[in-house]
């Protein structure tokens, strides 16, 4: 397995799932910048890698992340890898209460889609061109499989949000068709972090039983699947989508 170039951008990339994928890339020798609104959670890694980076960044702000990633789209360290970590699922209002559709305030949908969307676009939208210029390039968008079947306990704006982002690769991949560039994305089922234990265990008691694999999926897993889509063994994978769920969706 090769992966082209040494430079990986994670957004969103000091989550669980994004600390990860950092360390898988990381073993592989590849330098990584996590770029995250929250930066702490990466400290660690951060102490033990040289090779690592951190940015603070709200990639909610459009002209922030503008004037914090254009200078590196447009410098000689412009990353080779892009992966669209970033995400943001608010299950119930201030007061507690579950979101539905018609409660939710739009300027409430707009803050959620400013991330889940609107971020993963602009990061995308800065980063083609000097791809372009290398002929060569991945970017890969993490999704969520409730993006493909409804969400059970995420709302409709982190849904509706993540579906978007999966349109977007495939819009993408047409565009940058014979370009030496893919896209793709990854949906992640239930996978064993600190975000899913913002709903009651007996959710995941239920679901666990019909994972065909027997667990709960890990991070470690998702960073596989995006080791394998960085490298030359998916030179003929763009516009598509990986489901790390264990099994738990086997539809179309």
């Amino acid at each position: 397995m090769e992966i082209k170039g040494d430079h990986v951008l994670i957004t969103g990339g000091c989550g669980e799932i994004g600390l990860g994928i950092a360390n898988a890339f990381l073993v592989q020798g590849m330098r990584v910048t996590l770029a995250d609104l929250n930066i702490a959670p990466g400290e660690a890694l951060d102490a033990v890698h040289e090779q690592m980076s951190l940015t603070e960044l709200d990639l909610a702000d459009a002209d922030a992340g503008a004037a914090r990633l254009n200078p590196l789209a447009q410098s000689p360290d412009a990353p080779d890898v892009l992966i669209n970590g970033v995400g943001w699922t608010p299950k119930t209002s201030s007061e507690g209460i579950p979101w539905t559709t018609w409660e939710m305030p739009m300027e409430h949908f707009s803050r959620v889609a400013a991330v889940n969307l609107t971020a993963v676009l602009q990061c995308t939208s800065i980063f083609i061109p000097p791809m372009l210029a290398r002929r060569h390039g991945r970017i890969i968008n993490i999704a969520t499989l409730a993006a493909r079947i409804g969400g059970a306990v995420a709302p409709m704006h982190h849904v509706s949000g993540k579906a978007g982002v999966l349109g977007l690769a495939k819009v993408v991949a047409r565009e940058l068709g014979g370009t030496g560039l893919t896209i793709n994305a990854i949906n992640p089922g239930r996978i064993d972090t600190q975000m899913i234990k913002d709903v009651p265990d007996e959710v995941d008691k239920a679901i666990a039983p019909r994972i065909p694999v027997g667990r709960l999926g890990l991070p470690a897993d998702v960073a596989k699947v995006c080791l394998f889509l960085a490298s030359d063994l998916a030179d003929d994978l763009t516009g598509t989508t990986i489901e790390v769920i264990g099994g738990l969706y086997v539809g179309p």
